[in-house]
């Protein structure tokens, strides 16, 4: 019996170490994602908007004050505005805890944002019922999880929208996500081996499973893929 109690504590003891170790994977992957799509950020917004801003600069120097400089003027004024919000945006992206001190949906949101810059994707999100916390443990994984997912249709779907709804009941968190791709054969992608392509879609499926969620993938070659998934929030 004694044998049995120290065997079990040793199971969740490795159960527990395997669960903050994927939390502390997320985390980091979360961090890189991030400072990759800064660096791209920075040189295709940030840095356009103030070259703009020097031009204009250049040009107020040369000009009278007129009404045509201060139409300039003005302009200027709002770009440097503009060059303002693109900075506190990224400054949260810059934030380690990020998905801790503004939650899973706004952490969503400024994701879809960042794809919608592209110009390549038409994003939605919509949201039922009133947010609550789930625990970080729990929504680092999901944000990370949705991050993949996003990450795999921009570059594999073909897609031209991508839509994301959250419902949120006292019961159950359901997460979909959805596009308008090409689609993929679920069953053979499962088949390939795990050096292969598929191992990332099997690393959403056991995050998923790890902190007690069902990720369920739907999908049709032509015509698009959705992705639910739910979890139970009354335990």
């Amino acid at each position: 019996m004694k044998q049995r109690q120290i065997v079990n504590n040793q199971e969740k003891a490795s159960i527990r170490a395997q669960f903050e170790h994927e939390i502390l994977k997320a985390q980091n992957e979360v961090k890189n994602n991030t400072l990759q799509q800064i660096g791209q950020e920075l040189h295709d917004n940030i840095g356009q908007l103030l070259s703009i801003v020097r031009i204009n600069l250049n040009v107020v120097e040369e000009m009278s004050l007129d009404i045509e400089t201060l139409d300039y003027i003005k302009q200027t004024s709002e770009l440097v505005a503009l060059s303002i919000q693109e900075v506190r945006s990224l400054s949260k992206s810059l934030d380690g805890d990020f998905v801790q001190q503004f939650g899973l949906i706004e952490s969503i949101t400024h994701d879809l944002q960042r794809i919608r810059k592209t110009n390549k994707f038409l994003t939605e999100i919509t949201v039922e019922g009133e947010p609550f916390s789930l625990g970080y443990e729990k929504e680092i994984v999901l944000f990370r999880v949705t991050q993949e997912i996003l990450n795999n249709m921009m570059k594999h779907s073909a897609a031209s929208n991508v839509t994301l709804s959250v419902r949120y009941s006292d019961r159950q968190f359901l997460l979909s996500i959805k596009d308008n791709g090409k689609g993929f054969d679920y069953a053979a992608v499962m088949k390939r081996d795990m050096s292969d392509s598929g191992s990332g879609l099997r690393n959403i499926l056991r995050r998923c499973n790890l902190i007690g969620a069902e990720c369920i993938y739907e999908s049709v070659v032509g015509s698009g893929t959705s992705i639910n998934i739910t979890m139970a929030t009354n335990s």
